[in-house]
C-alpha cells in the first residue's frame, strides 16, 4: 500500500472512531440533543390529592426538548416515569398527572428518544393541623452600626398533629413597611442563612424538623430609622386555602443605635 493509501485508511478510522459520518447527520431541527425537566412549583403533595402549582391550580410535570442549535422541539415526545420502585405516588406517564397515594418520597424522570433527564423528587405529606411560631411574634432588634451585619431569626413549625411535616413550602413578606419586599441592600432585607435574599423556605431543610426560617438582614450599610417592622409568615394547602394557624405576623421593633 503506498502513503497516499495507508494515510486514507487511518483518516476513515479517525472519523468513525470520532462518530462522524458522511451521509446522515444525528443533528436537524426535530432531533433531540438535551433535555430539561422542569421543577414542579410544589414539590409537596398530600396524600389521595394531586400534583397543585403555588397559585392553587392542578399542575402536571413538565419537560422541554432541545435541539442541538438550542431551540425548543415542540410536540417532542416526552414520557414520565418512575425511576424509582416506590409506590408513593401514580404517574400518567403522557400527561406527566400525578396522583398521591401513600406519605413519602418518589423520584421520577423524563424521557425522550435516548435521553433521560435528572431525577426530581416528589414528596408526599400529611394534611397540616398546626402552623406555629417558634420564635417570639413580637420582639426587639438592638443594632449598633459598629457591629458587624446581623441575621435575626423569624421562625415557624409545620405539624400534622404532633408530627413534623418536611418538604414544605412557607412563604414570608413584609407587610410593613411593604417597600422591604426587594433585594435592596440597603434596607432590611429577609434572607436565608446565607444572607442571600429570599421571601421563600422550606419545612425542614435546616436540623430542626417541621421548621422553616427567614432572617431580617441588617448590616452597617442599612439605611433605616427606628421602627417597628412586621413580617407575615404562610403556609398553604395545595388547593392555596391557608393552614390551620396561618398566616403569622412577627412585630419586631428595629432600633438602630
Amino acid at each position: 500500500m503506498n502513503i497516499r493509501g495507508a494515510w486514507g485508511v487511518v483518516t476513515m478510522l479517525l472519523l468513525g472512531a470520532a462518530g462522524i459520518s458522511c451521509g446522515k447527520t444525528n443533528t436537524g431541527p426535530d432531533v433531540p440533543v438535551s433535555i430539561e425537566f422542569k421543577h414542579p412549583q410544589l414539590q409537596s403533595m398530600l396524600v389521595n390529592d394531586q400534583l397543585h402549582d403555588t397559585l392553587g391550580n392542578i399542575d402536571s410535570l413538565q419537560a422541554i426538548v432541545f435541539n442541538s442549535s438550542g431551540d425548543t422541539i415542540h410536540g417532542a415526545v416526552i414520557r414520565y416515569v418512575h425511576a424509582d420502585t416506590t409506590h408513593v405516588v401514580n404517574i400518567d406517564s403522557i400527561t406527566g398527572h400525578v396522583m398521591a397515594l401513600d406519605t413519602g418520597a418518589a423520584r421520577v424522570v423524563a424521557q425522550t428518544a435516548t435521553l433521560q433527564s435528572p431525577p426530581e423528587t416528589l414528596f408526599v405529606v400529611q394534611t397540616p393541623t398546626v402552623f406555629t411560631n417558634s420564635t417570639p411574634l413580637e420582639d426587639t432588634l438592638v443594632f449598633r452600626p459598629v457591629r458587624t451585619d446581623t441575621l435575626f431569626p423569624l421562625s415557624v413549625v409545620l405539624k400534622a398533629g404532633t408530627n413534623p411535616i418536611n418538604h414544605y413550602r412557607i412563604e414570608y413578606r413584609f407587610v410593613y413597611p411593604a417597600a422591604l419586599n426587594t433585594p435592596d441592600t440597603t434596607q432590611i432585607l429577609l434572607t436565608d442563612a446565607n444572607r442571600h435574599f429570599s421571601l421563600v423556605d422550606t419545612t425542614g431543610s435546616t436540623a430542626v424538623p417541621g421548621a422553616a426560617t427567614r432572617y431580617l438582614h441588617i448590616t452597617p450599610f442599612t439605611h433605616f430609622t427606628t421602627d417597628t417592622v412586621v413580617v407575615e409568615a404562610r403556609a398553604f394547602f395545595p388547593n392555596h386555602t391557608p393552614v390551620p394557624g396561618s398566616p403569622l405576623r412577627f412585630k419586631v421593633l428595629v432600633q438602630i443605635q
